[in-house]
């Protein structure tokens, strides 16, 4: 399986409806999430959970995917920043929780043992980030998975 890797600086904090970044995938491919690290860029704690979508809602920009052998396939995945407006539906809370730390450059690495967890393959079905509890904040976060 090709591993791909997406990180940014999230364009907007979401909420507990609107994710602040997701991992969206497609109907022919299966994506596997591997890794996922989140930093703080501010120094208020936040929390965040991990949930499926099973609807697309208004997400934000899409980041393109680099593959970790430069001569693989394109990317079927695509991260896509802070959703506005329409929420998506969120399905199953995967019951990940990621508690970042009140410091600027603090956060939280997981790694998701073989085989990662699945995205559907079913269009606009995606892993997201929401907010769990408090004010979620801006954040670095870091996708790596493998299709």
């Amino acid at each position: 399986m090709p591993r791909y890797s997406m990180g940014a600086v999230a364009t907007g904090a979401g909420s507990t409806t609107l994710p602040t970044q997701a991992l969206v995938g497609g109907s022919t491919t299966r994506l596997m999430l591997r890794e996922l690290s989140i930093v703080n860029t501010t120094a208020v704690t936040c929390t965040f959970k991990l949930v499926r979508l099973t609807a697309a809602g208004t997400p934000g920009t899409s980041l393109g995917a680099s593959p970790y052998v430069t001569e693989g396939a394109a990317a079927v995945g695509v991260v896509r920043q802070v959703y506005t407006s329409t929420a998506p539906t969120q399905g199953a809370d995967l019951g990940y929780r990621f508690i970042i730390p009140a410091s600027i450059g603090a956060g939280v690495v997981r790694t998701f043992n073989e085989p990662g967890i699945a995205v559907p393959m079913v269009a606009a079905a995606a892993l997201a980030l929401v907010a769990d509890s408090g004010t979620p904040q801006i954040c670095a976060i870091d996708w790596t998975w493998d299709e």
